[in-house]
């Protein structure tokens, strides 16, 4: 599992990203965002009915059509342009994204059950995210030099090698047990059953809400911080190693989250701090007009902001059966999508009026979410 994340997580346009879709693509900022609100639309419809195939048919079996359809997406993307092409590509990509949503994580966690180690769940998970943004800081860089040297297009192409690999791989897993081999539910009691569970657990709405809200706040950062160093004059070279950069800081916090949250003095003081920082982050923004204090401060805001959502996922998964385990991490999935669904054409609109008030805002947000989150100390435990 650590290697199909990593071949399926080798984005080598994540350095150009804001270029492919407006300087090759001729998208303006608010459609490059439009477009990003359309898949996130798609992750959200599709979110909870792809996590009960996992529940219902295996893993392994949503996991290898993931795979299919990221290939799938990526050909459509890399062959061509134009906005209705982008949208269908988008649509592609969202059902790979959903059908891996829950699944991958389940086939993790329960592997580690049934092997009797899921005291190792906390650094499994994390080391899986590890893997995702590893890949991405390592591909980031060569695809910025790949644009520079054949255009944003060849960054695309390239994709398709990785992924055609982890396609190959993901046909190689094994499906973990889940205790009910024997007697699985039917489809329609699946999904309605692992949607039940989660409206009625109250720890799992809490942590749930504190890992949506701020992480998708943060996650605006992957799309604002190349507009706001072209504004500072850095050129397209630089984007991928900053790329690199938001990504290997998140590694940083994860892959030592003990000792993070020790230093916090705690679980629940950490998830206070990691969306405190990144507020007072997007807030000094607007006022750090040296490039690298702006990517000083770019950098900071994923450290905290999106690391976060794996330590949440890990106490979330204590209070899931193995049965449901996917379709309730799909349900959680699609609180995400709704909120990207929300948020992004709300900043593609703001940026047409400022960046800096686009920072402004996602900061103020993100500290009111942080000051409404209800987790508990019990909820950790």
């Amino acid at each position: 599992m650590y290697a199909w994340r990593a071949l399926t997580h080798m984005h080598f346009f994540a350095g150009v990203l804001v270029p492919f879709f407006t300087d090759w693509g001729g998208l303006t900022l608010p459609q490059m965002f439009l477009l990003q609100a359309w898949f996130f639309l798609w992750v959200f419809l599709l979110e909870v009915p792809t996590g009960a195939v996992a529940d219902r048919f295996g893993r392994k079996t949503s996991v290898v059509c993931a795979s299919a359809c990221l290939l799938a997406a990526t050909a459509i993307y890399a062959t061509g342009k134009g906005l209705p092409r982008y949208f269908f590509a988008e649509f592609i990509w969202a059902a790979s994204a959903a059908l891996a949503s829950g699944a991958d994580e389940a086939m993790v966690y329960d592997s580690l059950k049934a092997a009797g180690d899921e005291d190792r769940s906390k650094r499994a998970l994390s080391l899986l995210s590890s893997f995702d943004i590893g890949s991405i800081a390592f591909a980031a860089p060569l695809g910025g030099l790949m644009a520079a040297r054949w255009g944003v297009q060849a960054a695309l192409l390239a994709m398709l090698v990785p992924f055609s690999i982890g396609l190959l791989l993901s046909l190689t897993l094994r499906e973990p047990p889940t205790g009910e081999e024997g007697a699985r539910p039917g489809y329609r009691e699946v999904l309605t059953r692992g949607v039940r569970y989660f409206a009625a657990h109250k720890p799992l709405r809490a942590l749930a809400f504190d890992s949506v809200t701020i992480g998708m706040l943060s996650f605006m950062t992957i799309w604002l911080f190349q507009p706001r160093l072209k504004e500072l004059g850095l050129g397209v070279g630089v984007y991928g190693f900053v790329t690199a950069a938001l990504t290997l800081s998140q590694i940083a916090v994860m892959s030592n989250s003990d000792a993070v949250e020790r230093f916090f003095g705690g679980t629940r003081r950490y998830l206070i701090w990691s969306a405190v920082i990144p507020g007072l982050a997007f807030l000094a923004l607007p006022f750090a007009t040296n490039p690298w204090a702006a990517c000083a401060l770019f950098v900071t805001i994923p450290a905290f902001g999106m690391s976060r959502s794996v330590l949440i996922s890990n106490y979330m998964n204590k209070h899931i059966g193995s049965a449901q385990r996917a379709t309730v991490l799909s349900t959680v999935g699609m609180g995400r999508q709704l909120m990207g669904v929300a948020v992004l054409p709300v900043v593609g609109l703001l940026t047409k009026i400022s960046l800096p008030w686009t920072f402004a805002a996602l900061g103020a947000s993100i500290l009111a979410c942080a000051w409404a989150s209800s987790v508990e100390e019990a909820h950790l435990s």
